[in-house]
């Protein structure tokens, strides 16, 4: 009888004892190692800790995500293969970065023209309500067969021409530079002449000090002053083409997913769709400011890019996929179902909101 009160007293205890813990320790913590493909202090590396933070904030404790910068357990651009061995249990990455292993890897990142004209709003809402998200993880899963589930994680700014030595004045004048540009964008510009080389984030303000490019694009005017452009170069292009819509992603490892269990899933899925909103509002507020900044504090000229630049990103855009959709049938898949949401997306916009630029020049007309 002693022994049995003896060892409910310590059960009892035992019990009293991770309720004052919490419900973390009660039910035990799962802790996930996670790396980005951004540098540390980059405002993208800082949404991916953002995202581990409000996660960890939404399972009160019960999902720990620690998260390192590119390059910390694996190269940046071997993340996606890192997350499928279950080296890393997460990444926050590109998708454009995976166009290796398959061409549609772009179209779920960011393509020229929004793609058919979408903004970053209509794309959210092609991923959400028109198919999209389906079929980017069916890329993975059955395409690639990879074990790894994909969140979209960030709504991207609309994206510059990019920086250069000298001002652009022509589509001529953009053939035979030697220029930074990543995924589909490499064989866009190649298209009318330009030489593409594909750096990492890090590596590109090295390449244009020493002379390897004659210009570059990154981002936006927070990541571009980040990495430090403005030291190097003083002439930056905008609006670009390229990709004016576009998102980020949130990479798990299969069986890490899978062992969540159910309220847990459905945190993940609930915070990286918050951080889409976060990430989008946060950086566009930002990227005014830096802008501001590049100009009053480091001499930067912004120049904007000629409209016969713009139109020929979308003609090459084309050509480029047109080979891609008759050589590839997923990649056909994709790209007709962005086609078909847009078909009804962009007149709708078109006919119901009024054009950005009738208020912009009736308020702030340009000097």
């Amino acid at each position: 009888m002693k022994r049995f009160v003896l060892t409910s007293l310590i059960l009892a205890f035992a019990i009293f004892g991770l309720s004052l813990l919490g419900p973390a320790a009660a039910q035990g913590t799962i802790t996930w190692k996670m790396q980005t493909t951004w540098p540390a202090g980059m405002a993208l590396h800082t949404s991916a800790v953002a995202l581990a933070k409000r996660i960890g904030e939404l399972s009160g404790g019960r999902l720990r995500i620690d998260v390192t910068p590119a390059g910390t357990i694996v190269p940046a651009f071997e993340v996606l293969d890192a997350v499928n061995r279950g080296t890393l249990d997460a990444a926050h990455g590109w998708s454009a970065y995976w166009i290796g292993k398959h061409p549609a890897a772009n179209l779920f990142s960011s393509v020229a023209g929004g793609p058919f004209g979408m903004d970053n709003v209509d794309y959210a809402s092609w991923l959400y309500h028109g198919g999209g998200l389906p079929l980017y993880r069916e890329l993975y899963n059955d395409v690639l067969k990879m074990k790894v589930i994909v969140f979209p994680s960030d709504i991207i700014a609309e994206e510059p021409l990019g920086w250069f030595k000298k001002p652009i004045k022509s589509v001529a004048d953009l053939k035979g530079i030697k220029f930074r540009a990543s995924g589909i964008t490499a064989e866009i510009y190649k298209e009318f002449g330009m030489s593409v080389i594909t750096l990492p984030g890090g590596e590109i303000v090295s390449a244009l000090e020493r002379g390897i490019l004659d210009g570059a694009e990154f981002m936006c005017p927070t990541t571009d002053r980040q990495l430090g452009f403005q030291d190097v170069v003083k002439f930056y292009h905008a609006p670009g083409m390229h990709r004016s819509a576009g998102i980020l992603e949130l990479l798990i490892n299969k069986d890490s997913y899978d062992k969540l269990p159910a309220d847990l899933k459905a945190i993940v899925d609930a915070a990286a769709r918050e951080n889409m909103l976060r990430a989008w509002l946060d950086l566009v507020a930002q990227n005014v400011r830096d802008l501001e900044e590049l100009k009053a504090k480091h001499g930067v000229t912004l120049v904007e890019t000629p409209k016969e630049v713009l139109v020929e990103i979308l003609k090459s855009w084309d050509k480029v996929a047109a080979r891609y959709v008759a050589k590839d049938p997923f990649f056909a898949k994709v790209y007709a179902s962005q086609r078909d949401f847009a078909r009804r997306m962009v007149p709708y916009k078109r006919s119901f909101y009024p054009d950005y630029r009738i208020t912009a020049d009736y308020y702030w007309p340009v000097k």
